[in-house]
């Protein structure tokens, strides 16, 4: 990523964050990023939000930095135009401009009539829980179907988090107690040990509590 430095160094706070004018990012990395469709909306999302987390700019996507006046009143009274303002509009366009591009063509019709970063973030999480939620019912059977069968420990674990990420994005609540209930369910009788000694515990265990338990017992079998 490129930024600039403006003349600048007003700072205005808005909606409860603080936006700095005094440096612009001009550009973002395209190569690197996971664009987002209809399979990879959770992997871009986590990884537009570590980008912008470290640029302190992921105000613009959850709407706590609120678009500034254009002007301002001066010592005299009088109006002048905001310096900070402009900067900030400038900064969300580009904003606007990358994440644009890394989204699937085929789902750019449904940006047409976004102005902001935020309209972006928001139209593309509701054209993902839209999916999902037309997909929920599948989804909870395969999830608690799964089983860990000729999965390595390591895919078995990664296929439980995807299936639990794409239930509670729109809203649906796994519980720790209810995923260890799933791990467990769909191991085989090689890893009978570990299932047994979560039913001596007299407090369910956590969820990545058994599956160091799992990897452990893993590495000895191998």
């Amino acid at each position: 990523m490129a930024v600039t430095h403006s003349a600048d160094s007003d700072f205005v706070e808005a909606g409860g964050s603080i936006f700095t004018g005094d440096r612009l990012v001009a550009s973002f990395p395209r190569h690197e990023v996971v664009k987002f469709d209809e399979g990879s909306f959770v992997p871009w999302q986590q990884q537009v939000r570590f980008i912008l987390a470290g640029y302190d700019l992921l105000g613009f996507l959850d709407g706590s930095l609120t678009t500034l006046t254009r002007f301002v009143q001066a010592t005299d009274g009088s109006l002048t135009s905001n310096p900070a303002a402009s900067v900030f509009t400038q900064q969300d366009n580009l904003l606007t401009s990358w994440l644009l591009s890394i989204i699937h063509s085929s789902f750019l019709s449904s940006f047409t009539d976004i102005q902001t970063a935020s309209d972006v973030w928001i139209m593309a999480t509701s054209l993902f829980a839209t999916d999902t939620n037309t997909k929920q019912s599948p989804l909870w059977h395969e999830l608690h179907s799964l089983k860990k069968g000729s999965l390595s420990v390591r895919s078995y674990v990664d296929k439980i988090k995807v299936l639990c990420a794409l239930l509670a994005a729109p809203g649906s609540l796994i519980l720790e107690v209810e995923r260890s209930a799933i791990f467990l369910a769909g191991l085989s009788f090689d890893f009978e040990g570990v299932v047994s000694s979560t039913s001596l515990s007299s407090a369910p265990l956590l969820f990545q509590r058994l599956v160091d338990a799992l990897l452990e017992c893993d590495t000895r079998q191998s």
